[in-house]
């Protein structure tokens, strides 16, 4: 092959293997983006998003709520617990109750076993009370399931408890409440606290709760022109606004999960879940 041709070649070579990288370059951001709009995550601290599709989102956290504690490497020996002969989250309520015709419940309810914690008088207003009414209602057959999870993540607690309750012909309803404290300074912890911590932008987290909400609520248009009874979510709603959002946790390796538990406030088994 002469010289020039053999240049002419190498220079093609060099081209092709440019405009290789380029795409590949390119591929990697434009799938970052897209994976990010889907609301399909984790997301880091450079606003990556790992591809887990949605669906195995709700379902991962749903599998947290094994009724067990996992305090990790946290030292809790200067903690001023209610009962020192009891570690620092546990089951103070358990049940396995059937009622012939009248209901059926099986229950694990925690304790946060730390003087002044108010969310144990939460927990006692909304699960323990609902458990009573349960009891003494006698006109409808009621299923009810309640199940928590519990972490230490960087000296953050945090606390979920799922209530799944059927009562005669209504719909399920699902509730989660949660509780997230720093440990070393005794106060609760923000969402804000969470992503500053993990240095994400809170433009990003806006951007991938409203992708998964509006989603989420053209996915239910879409089962309700066929028929179905399905809960209309309201975009429009403060609600999905960083400043409002109360109820979420840390998981087993830290990951952020943004609840929306819309039977908190009716009578409907919708969740939408952010995992950041």
């Amino acid at each position: 092959m002469k010289k020039p041709a053999r240049y002419v070649l190498y220079v093609i070579i060099i081209l092709i293997c440019i405009a290789a990288i380029v795409i590949g370059v390119y591929a990697q951001f434009f799938k970052r983006e897209v994976d990010n709009e889907l609301g399909e995550g984790p997301i880091d601290g450079n606003g990556t998003s790992n591809t887990i599709s949605y669906a195995e989102i709700k379902e991962n956290f749903k599998d947290l709520f094994t009724n067990e504690f996992s305090i990790g490497n946290f030292d809790d020996s200067n903690i001023h617990k209610i009962d020192n002969t009891k570690p620092l989250v546990y089951t103070a309520v358990e049940l396995d109750e059937e009622s012939d015709g009248k209901y059926d419940m099986n229950i694990s309810i925690p304790l946060i076993n730390i003087n002044g914690i108010k969310y144990n008088a939460t927990t006692q207003s909304i699960f323990v009370e609902k458990i009573n009414e349960i009891r003494k209602n006698s006109n409808l057959f009621t299923r009810c399931d309640i199940n928590y999870t519990a972490y230490i993540n960087n000296d953050i607690l945090s606390v979920a408890i799922m209530a799944s309750i059927k009562e005669g012909d209504s719909a399920q309803r699902i509730i989660v409440q949660t509780y997230n404290c720093n440990l070393k300074t005794g106060k609760e912890v923000t969402v804000n606290d969470i992503l500053k911590e993990r240095g994400l932008e809170e433009k990003i987290v806006s951007n991938r709760i409203n992708t998964v909400v509006k989603k989420a609520a053209e996915d239910a248009k879409s089962m309700q022109s066929t028929g179905y009874n399905v809960y209309e979510r309201d975009v429009e709603s403060s609600m999905y606004e960083i400043s409002e959002i109360n109820n979420f946790i840390q998981g087993p390796q830290g990951e952020l999960y943004i609840i929306f538990a819309y039977g908190n406030d009716a009578f409907t088994s919708e969740m939408d879940i952010i995992e950041i």
